[in-house]
């Protein structure tokens, strides 16, 4: 996943993505979040625009009123996945990479990032052990298994 996010330089061979393909990682630990940042921060560091418009935007990942200006740290660990990928999202990333996304998420947290991603229209490289979820959200799958 690293690779295909241009994070990691392969060790032989090649990688290419075509031009158009804009990657973005959604990392299973959430290490790419400042813990001391709040939600509305995030979204305004990751692109400049009207605080009204910016809470708007994180409404949409059910993110409404004070919660916008609670510290990511903070934050349940499915608040901070719709975080992650509501900030994928707004950045115009069209390919996502998901390491594990459900790990840790209740059964509401869980739906709520099932329903944000089903929304997407982009494509989307999931890493996932939960077979129903990858059941109801694949299309195509290709088992690593030994």
């Amino acid at each position: 996943m690293r690779l295909i996010a241009g994070e990691l330089a392969p060790t032989g061979g090649r990688l290419r993505l075509s031009s158009g393909v804009r990657a973005g990682l959604l990392a299973q630990e959430h290490e790419l979040l400042d813990p001391e940042r709040s939600l509305l921060d995030h979204v305004l560091h990751a692109r400049p625009m009207e605080v009204g418009a910016a809470r708007s935007f994180l409404h949409f990942f059910l993110f409404g009123g004070d919660s916008v200006f609670r510290l990511a740290g903070q934050c349940s660990l499915g608040e901070r996945s719709r975080l992650q990928l509501a900030l994928l999202v707004l950045r115009g990333c069209n390919l996502l990479l998901l390491d594990e996304p459900l790990n840790h998420l209740d059964i509401v947290a869980r739906e709520q990032f099932e329903e944000a991603l089903d929304a997407f229209e982009g494509t989307v490289i999931v890493v996932s052990h939960d077979r129903a979820f990858i059941e109801h959200f694949a299309e195509r799958r290709i088992d690593l298994t030994g």
